[in-house]
């Protein structure tokens, strides 16, 4: 018990010693996938071969797969309308079209992985009048099941609660799936992708399979997710919002200790005024701590341009590791923010 005690007095002032404070800064990222500005009519496939019917059911495994074959087909059309409808709400494309007809570019794919040829690629977009194609390339379940003993209640004829005898499964499975970027005229791959996401579900039953049918929300869980991944990909068209974490110095001097309190009751201009007294410090050290939290209030302004000229500052008074990859970090962020902004500027000139 004694140490115990010892152990939490020590977190307790190990925290009260702590020199910095954490703020959240959001940054604005480039989008993933940028597409030219002449890409205007999209199409969207399945290149996905078809897996054959399982009729034998024979195993409580076997219904098992059996159920995720139905599934996986429903999952392909839900990821395809997910992205579908992502695109339909982008403003920069023309025409966007769910194309059903593949088979024959399906007859001329040996793997999943393999790309389609480029021949064919280029005639369904003429004859589609098309610019670029995006491609539901991969889509797989894969269920492991876990059957064991368990109890459960049921209410009897004079609805006395009683515990029986049941079987409880876990079904695990994972969702794979890949997206691809076709540009036919260019002969390139736009962009390529994999998501995979887990999903866990527990019941109970009298047996396997009525606890399998209980399972009712199981299917729509899967559609859910794979119209998420469809929307997800839509979605790397977009510049996105990072969040960003930064430390703020809450000790070194008086004022830089007062500023801490102007933090807490979010009085942003008390402790700026607090910072930028200590600017002039006779310290270098002191001065670098309250010039480099000036940068990072003027990054929480989203205001770049000032945070690197106190970030410079920073470094200028007391040049260490620390102030210069804050710099550095302050100088990528601006680039990636640059190119953001230029994406911006596309989406919003092709929306007019």
């Amino acid at each position: 018990m004694r140490s115990i005690i010892q152990f939490i007095v020590l977190l307790m002032v190990l925290s009260g010693c702590k020199s910095t404070h954490l703020v959240t800064v959001y940054s604005l990222e480039p989008a993933p996938v940028t597409l030219a500005k002449d890409i205007k009519r999209i199409g969207i496939i399945n290149e996905v071969q078809p897996t054959a019917e399982n009729k034998e059911i024979g195993s409580f495994e076997a219904l098992v797969a059996a159920t995720d074959q139905r599934l996986s087909m429903q999952g392909k059309e839900a990821a395809i309308e997910g992205l579908f409808g992502v695109l339909l709400k982008d403003k920069r494309f023309d025409t966007i079209l769910i194309l059903e007809n593949t088979s024959e570019i399906l007859q001329k794919k040996s793997t999943s992985k393999e790309e389609i040829p480029w021949k064919l690629l280029n005639d369904l977009c003429v004859s589609n009048n098309l610019d670029a194609v995006f491609s539901l390339s991969f889509y797989e379940t894969d269920t492991r099941v876990t059957n064991k003993k368990s109890t459960m209640e049921e209410i009897d004829l004079l609805r006395v609660k009683t515990n029986v005898s049941a079987r409880e499964i876990t079904l695990e499975t994972l969702i794979e799936n890949g997206w691809r970027i076709y540009d036919p005229f260019e002969k390139k791959v736009l962009d390529e992708i994999r998501i995979n996401e887990e999903l866990v579900i527990q019941a109970k039953g009298e047996d396997a399979v009525n606890a399998l049918r209980s399972m009712t929300d199981r299917s729509d869980s899967v559609l859910l997710r794979s119209r998420g991944s469809g929307n997800a990909y839509g979605m790397r068209l977009k510049p996105y919002s990072k969040a960003i974490q930064r430390e703020l110095y809450i000790k070194g001097s008086e004022k830089i200790a007062q500023a801490k309190e102007a933090i807490q009751k979010e009085d942003w201009l008390e402790a700026a005024r607090l910072w930028q007294l200590e600017a002039t410090n006779k310290k270098p050290k002191i001065k670098a701590m309250a010039c480099h939290n000036m940068a990072v209030l003027y990054e929480l302004k989203n205001d770049l341009s000032k945070a690197m000229e106190w970030g410079i500052l920073a470094q200028s008074h007391f040049d260490d590791k620390y102030h210069r990859a804050y710099l550095n970090a302050l100088k990528q962020r601006g680039i990636q923010n640059n190119l953001a902004e230029q994406q911006l500027e596309n989406i919003v000139y092709l929306n007019k």
